[in-house]
């Protein structure tokens, strides 16, 4: 039965999920809902150990063309002919099943190991204190556009090696595609990207430079290489999971400190407390909302539902990270909570590769911002705060906030 009682799409739930995800985690925890937009159902996962469970078993998957039969494949795919503009920046890691997917994080996992990752402190924490710096005598900003957005971007722009004057193209196209604007414009926006970024593919092919991007473009695993579709593929993934995942972690982080003043006078009192207080944020309203979709490879049970083989099935991370049946006093704010298993990078063979890296930035931008400013708050009252549309992606596409200078 399909139950449509749970609006997840609505404008009220994108700005608070948590109150609608209560109370589908009490009332039908594998719910089955229809997208408003492709009028197709998809399975609804909100329970945490349903939701650690489906993403530790692969036998929901993403290359169905590979174990489906093919007219299961047909009613997912349709008759039309793939997109080439979507298709060359969809063969990332996110949408492949082993082996495809080991080969590909085998190829990039190097570039963030934690000796690189921690070797980027200094530079994280010039950006962050450049950034406050820029900030001085001004009475109101919006933490995003400021603070949010510029300091993750240009830290995985100057990974890659892409200009980072550039970074408002990366962010007005990462937008268009995954935000705003319906199809044509989402289209735009991914031939846009394409077009540049084979651009700076051809020039590292013709003069290697100490960067990412150059790594990648000559990148050899035993006798292994990247085509061309896998490494644009990999550049989006790795500009838009570099940075828009980060921007949420540090605006929704920073809100919920503004909205719990008992907390940010503990942190600010005590700076040591940042590493547990990120995995509270990352717990309580974390960056990433749900999983990508995946399909029942073959009949599966979960939650004492049988999913039938071919249907969609999407995960909850924000409903599984307030389950009662794990977290203690789920929806408390508290930067000291032990043990914390949240799940906001995923589980399992997609575990987000760059979950070291958004823990540095969101450590050293959140210290450094209550460091530097005394005092911070919201310049408008919640309710008018303006939220993505995106089931994927949890963040505000702006945060005003007023602060006062010591």
């Amino acid at each position: 039965m399909i139950n449509e009682s749970f609006n997840i799409w609505a404008k009220e739930t994108r700005a608070n999920p948590q109150a609608l995800y209560a109370r589908i985690r009490e009332v039908d925890p594998v719910f089955k809902g229809t997208g408003p937009q492709t009028g197709r159902s998809f399975w609804f996962l909100t329970r945490y150990e349903d939701c650690v469970s489906f993403l530790k078993d692969q036998r929901f998957g993403k290359q169905i063309e590979k174990h489906l039969p093919p007219e299961k494949v047909k009613e997912w795919r349709g008759d039309g002919e793939p997109d080439p503009v979507f298709e060359a920046i969809d063969r990332h890691m996110l949408n492949l099943d082993p082996p495809d997917h080991t080969r590909l994080r085998s190829l990039v996992h190097k570039a963030f190991t934690p000796r690189i990752i921690e070797n980027l402190r200094p530079r994280i924490q010039e950006i962050a204190d450049d950034l406050l710096d820029a900030m001085a005598g001004k009475d109101e900003i919006d933490l995003i556009a400021d603070y949010g957005f510029p300091l993750p971007i240009t830290v995985i722009a100057e990974l890659l090696g892409v200009p980072v004057e550039d970074r408002d193209k990366f962010r007005a196209w990462t937008r268009g595609i995954l935000f705003e604007g319906g199809f044509e414009n989402s289209r735009a926006s991914a031939m846009e990207f394409g077009m540049y970024m084979n651009a700076m593919i051809d020039d590292r092919q013709q003069h290697p430079q100490e960067d990412l991007l150059t790594g990648l473009v000559h990148v050899e695993e035993a006798g292994d290489t990247l085509d061309r579709v896998e490494l644009l593929s990999m550049l989006f993934l790795l500009l838009v999971a570099g940075h828009e995942t980060t921007v949420n972690l540090i605006a929704n982080g920073t809100l919920a400190l503004i909205e719990n003043p008992d907390q940010i006078q503990k942190l600010r009192a005590n700076p040591d407390l940042i590493k547990p207080a990120v995995e509270e944020m990352l717990r309580y309203n974390g960056p990433v909302e749900t999983t990508t979709w995946r399909h029942a490879l073959e009949d599966i049970e979960i939650g004492g539902k049988v999913i039938p083989q071919g249907d969609v099935v999407m995960a909850a991370l924000l409903a599984a990270n307030r389950d009662p049946a794990v977290f203690a006093n789920p929806d408390t704010f508290d930067i000291t909570r032990e043990p914390n298993k949240h799940i906001a990078f995923g589980n399992g063979i997609h575990y987000c590769l760059g979950a070291p890296l958004a823990r540095l930035e969101g450590t050293l931008a959140v210290n450094a911002l209550l460091q530097r400013l005394p005092q911070i708050e919201l310049a408008v009252p919640r309710e008018q705060l303006d939220w993505n549309d995106s089931l994927l992606l949890h963040g505000m596409k702006a945060m005003p906030v007023q602060i006062k200078h010591a």
